[in-house]
C-alpha cells in the first residue's frame, strides 16, 4: 500500500538542515527580548527619574549604559563551564566569549542609550 505513494526518491532522501534554518524564529525571539529588556528598564528608570526630579531622558539614557556595560562585560567574561542558562557547569571549559545573548543584548542597550543621550525628550 505504501510502495504507490513513495514511488519518487525524493521522498526517501533525508534533507539535511542549512545552516540558516531556523535564523527568523531566533531573531525575532532576540528582538523580543532586546524590546522587553529596555521598555522594562526605561520604565524603571523614568519611574526613578520622575520620582528623584531629574530629566526623564538622561535617567532613561544611564540606565542603559549602566546595564548595558554590565551585559557586555557577563557576556564576554569567560563563564569556567558554568552557564547563567542553564546553571548547571559543563565539562568543557570555554576559552572565549559565551554563546549567550547576553553581549548583543548589552550592545543593543548601550545604542539605545546613545539615542537617549543625542534625542532627549
Amino acid at each position: 500500500m505504501g510502495a504507490t505513494l513513495r514511488t519518487g526518491a525524493h521522498v526517501t532522501e533525508e534533507s539535511t538542515p542549512g545552516r540558516m534554518t531556523g535564523l527568523g524564529e531566533a531573531l525575532l525571539r532576540f528582538a523580543l527580548a532586546c524590546v522587553a529588556v529596555a521598555a522594562g528598564l526605561g520604565l524603571l528608570a523614568a519611574l526613578i527619574g520622575f520620582a528623584t526630579g531629574h530629566r526623564i531622558s538622561n535617567s532613561i539614557a544611564v540606565a542603559y549604559y549602566l546595564v548595558g556595560c554590565i551585559l557586555v562585560l557577563i557576556g564576554v567574561f569567560p563563564s569556567g563551564g558554568f552557564s547563567l542558562v542553564r546553571g548547571t557547569m559543563t565539562k568543557r571549559r570555554p576559552t572565549g566569549a559565551r554563546q549567550d545573548p547576553t553581549f548583543l543584548v548589552g550592545a543593543v542597550l548601550i545604542a539605545l542609550g546613545v539615542l537617549a543621550d543625542i534625542y532627549s525628550f
